[in-house]
């Protein structure tokens, strides 16, 4: 499903879509509010806490078993592919 993120104020019940959005008027969507209680952005935040955790807390902790990239049981494929 294809998704786009903008920023925008809700006046009297209405959203307005950024006109280079263009191609998604008339057709049907699904709309998630996220209220912005604060005054940095929902990337900046994700970037904020992504940036504070150090890199490789976990290396020589654990190995990936070689089994790990084994093709899956048919019905399992199957499961994931929506087959059944």
């Amino acid at each position: 499903m294809p998704a786009i993120d903008f920023n925008c104020y809700a006046t009297s019940g209405i959203i307005k879509i950024p006109e280079n959005y263009q191609d998604w008027y008339d057709k049907p969507i699904t709309v998630i509010l996220l209220r912005q209680d604060s005054t940095l952005s929902a990337k900046e935040v994700i970037k904020t806490k992504s940036s504070t955790r150090p890199i490789g807390l976990a290396k020589d902790k654990f190995q990936v078993s070689p089994h790990f990239f084994d093709e899956l049981p048919e019905d399992l494929q199957d499961a994931f592919e929506g087959k059944k």
